[in-house]
C-alpha cells in the first residue's frame, strides 16, 4: 500500500479536459406499483430488454419516476475524480450559456470551469446492472474547433493549454467535429512542452462508420510520438474494437490484456485500456500488460458515470510513476467508491477503498 499512499498524498499536475457537457435526467421504470407512494422498480436491464422484445408487435406502456437531475458527459464525470483529489482540473465544455446550470454547481469551486454554451440533454433509465442513455446532441454537435478557438482567442488559447500534464478528450462518437478538436489540441504543442499523456474515451464505437473510425485512429498514430496516447473503453466498446480488427473477444482478463497488446501495436499508439464490471486490463508500450479484478459492489446506488469515474481514476494515476497494475487498481477503487456513494472519493477515501480491494 505504500506506493498508493505516497502517490495519492503527493499527487499533483495540471489536467485539462474537453469538450462536452450534458445534463442527465435520470429515471427509474416502475415494475409494480403497490400504492400512490410505493412501487417496485424494474432493476434488471436484461429483463427490460426481454420485455421490449416480447411486445415488439404491439406497444409498451411504462411509468417512469424521476430519480435525479445531474451533470453528465466526459468532462464533468471524469474531471470529478481529479477535483476530489485536489487537482482543480480545467474543464472546457457546455455548462450554461449565461449562467452555470445548477447540475454543474458542484464543479464551480473545485474546478476551473469554462463554459462555452448550454449543455446537451441525456435521458437516462437506470437499473441495478446497467443503464440506457439517450442524448439530444444539438448543443454538442454545434460545438466545433473553430467556435472553440473564437471563444478564447489566440492569447487565452495558448494560456489554456500551457504546462498541461494530462490532456483528455471525449466523446468521439458524440462529437461530430472530434477529429478537428484532436488536431487543434495537438497543434497547441508544436513549439511548446507537450503533455505527459493524452487520454480518450471514444464512447459508442458502433455509431461511427469503419472508415471514420480508422481515420481517427490514424490521427492518433500520427501524433503518438509527440504525445503518448491512451484509449479507454468499456467491455462493449472493447468487444467492438476487437471485431473491427477481426479479433475474437473473450472476456477473460489475461486474454483481453494480450489482445490489447496486439491491437495497440496494430493501431500504433502507446496505451489501450478496457474496464468491465468484473476486471480492468491494459497494455502499455513501455510498461507491458496487466489486469486487476474488480469486486462486485453491494448497495449500488448509481451506475451512470461509473465508466467515466474509472477513466478519471486512471487518468489521475497516470500523473505519477505507478505501474500499470497500480493504475488499474486506483481506477477500480474510484469506480467502486462512486457506484456505492454516487460521488468521487477524496484522497483518504480512495486509499481506504484500495485497502479493501483483494487485487491491487
Amino acid at each position: 500500500m505504500d506506493n498508493y499512499i505516497n502517490f495519492l498524498n503527493n499527487i499533483s499536475g495540471k489536467v485539462l479536459l474537453g469538450c462536452d457537457g450534458f445534463v442527465d435526467e435520470v429515471y427509474q421504470i416502475v415494475d409494480v406499483r403497490q400504492s400512490l407512494t410505493e412501487f417496485t422498480a424494474m432493476d434488471n436491464l436484461k429483463e427490460f430488454g426481454e420485455l421490449i422484445t416480447k411486445r415488439a408487435d404491439g406497444g409498451v406502456g411504462l411509468e417512469i419516476v424521476p430519480k435525479r437531475r445531474c451533470s453528465g458527459g466526459f468532462t464533468p464525470n471524469t474531471g470529478r475524480v481529479a477535483a476530489f483529489l485536489g487537482l482543480k482540473p480545467t474543464l472546457t465544455g457546455l455548462y450554461g450559456k449565461n449562467t452555470i446550470d445548477s447540475a454543474f454547481e458542484e464543479f464551480t469551486e473545485n474546478c476551473n470551469l469554462i463554459s462555452l454554451g448550454d449543455p446537451a440533454l441525456t435521458i437516462v433509465f437506470e437499473f441495478d446492472d446497467g443503464k440506457i442513455l439517450m442524448s439530444a446532441l444539438k448543443s454538442v454537435a454545434n460545438l466545433t474547433w473553430t467556435e472553440f478557438t473564437k471563444f478564447f482567442g489566440e492569447e487565452k488559447l495558448t494560456e489554456l493549454f500551457a504546462n498541461t500534464d494530462i490532456l483528455g478528450l471525449g466523446y468521439w462518437s458524440l462529437t461530430p467535429d472530434f477529429d478537428n478538436f484532436l488536431m487543434g489540441f495537438i497543434s497547441q504543442y508544436e513549439d511548446g512542452k507537450a503533455p505527459k499523456r493524452m487520454f480518450f474515451d471514444f464512447a459508442d464505437i458502433k455509431k461511427k462508420s469503419n472508415e471514420s473510425f480508422m481515420e481517427s485512429l490514424a490521427l492518433l498514430k500520427q501524433f503518438n510520438e509527440k504525445i503518448p496516447m491512451t484509449i479507454s473503453l468499456n467491455e462493449h466498446e472493447g468487444a467492438e474494437l476487437f471485431s473491427r480488427f477481426d479479433m475474437e473477444w473473450i472476456e477473460e482478463p489475461a486474454q483481453v490484456a494480450s489482445g490489447l497488446t496486439t491491437l495497440r501495436q496494430e493501431i500504433g499508439i502507446n496505451e489501450l485500456v478496457v474496464h468491465t464490471p468484473h476486471f480492468a486490463a491494459a497494455s502499455n508500450a513501455f510498461d507491458g500488460e496487466a489486469h486487476a479484478m474488480q469486486e462486485m459492489q453491494t448497495n449500488v446506488i448509481r451506475t451512470a458515470g461509473a465508466g467515466d469515474t474509472f477513466n478519471g481514476g486512471y487518468l489521475c494515476a497516470s500523473l505519477g510513476e505507478l505501474s500499470v497494475k497500480e493504475r488499474l487498481a486506483i481506477a477500480n477503487a474510484a469506480t467502486a467508491f462512486f457506484v456505492t456513494h454516487a460521488t468521487a472519493p477524496t484522497r483518504e477515501e480512495l486509499i481506504a477503498q484500495i485497502e479493501k480491494a483483494s487485487d491491487k
